[in-house]
């Protein structure tokens, strides 16, 4: 490794959680990613094409003089600087970097669940007493979000649980499907289940978001409801505790 300290050689371990998280968020930035994880060097004019394509799905009368904007003064500058693209500006042509590791895993991750880039966000409404209500499980411990899920599902006819094992693949379960509550586990590797819950309150304020987890003191408890937390429920070492929580998912979504 040299000591080159330019923006677009930095590396993932420069990256903290919260920045790995804001830059894989945004669906224009992915798609930017994607492109160039599959040919390593685009100009902008073919990026804008990539993301105009994908936003027709949705809507027809694509400014992409606007698009192209937006790539040179706002997504490029966030990717070199997260150390993931360079971009030489007079000739407008992005480079690959550093798409691989955890990053590139999930890229690939989102790529096999088919997500649509540009972000689909359906308006949730609370569900009448017919209707299936739709959680989201987010947790890292392996095998633990499809027992509970299981479970839950089980016990409860009109739950449905996804699963994700970690913040970055929840990401793309909320723009393929619409939910009526989110439950995350605290402790998780890079995001934190709170720095999670606040990514989320940015982009939707009302939603239940509930906290499971075996890390139960009155700070965490504290920082959960400073975060905006809807419900704090503590895991337990049997079922009981999955009970609980589908009651509290219900409640939850009933108030919201």
């Amino acid at each position: 490794m040299g000591d080159d300290d330019t923006p677009g050689s930095r590396g993932r371990a420069d990256l903290s959680g919260d920045e790995l998280f804001h830059v894989l968020s945004d669906a224009s930035r992915r798609t930017v990613l994607f492109h160039l994880r599959q040919h390593r060097v685009a100009t902008v004019d073919e990026l804008t094409d990539v993301i105009a394509e994908i936003r027709g799905d949705e809507s027809p009368e694509i400014d992409r003089e606007h698009l192209r904007t937006l790539l040179h003064h706002s997504q490029f500058p966030k990717l070199v600087d997260a150390g993931l693209m360079t971009y030489d500006p007079e000739q407008q042509i992005a480079e690959s970097t550093n798409l691989h590791g955890e990053i590139g895993e999930w890229l690939d991750l989102a790529v096999r669940h088919q997500i649509r880039i540009e972000s689909v966000r359906e308006t949730h409404s609370q569900p009448d007493e017919r209707e299936e209500i739709r959680v989201l499980l987010v947790d890292d411990e392996p095998g633990l979000p499809e027992t509970i899920g299981a479970y839950i599902e089980r016990e409860n006819d009109d739950m449905t649980v996804t699963t994700a094992t970690s913040p970055l693949e929840a990401v793309t379960r909320l723009e393929e499907v619409s939910f009526h509550c989110i439950v995350s586990d605290y402790q998780m590797p890079a995001i934190s289940g709170l720095d999670f819950l606040k990514a989320v309150r940015e982009e939707d304020a009302t939603i239940p978001f509930i906290v499971f987890t075996a890390k139960g003191s009155e700070t965490v408890a504290s920082q959960a409801i400073e975060t905006g937390v809807t419900d704090y429920v503590q895991k337990g070492p049997n079922t009981e505790r999955y009970d609980e929580l589908a009651a509290r998912i219900r409640k939850a979504v009933a108030a919201d």
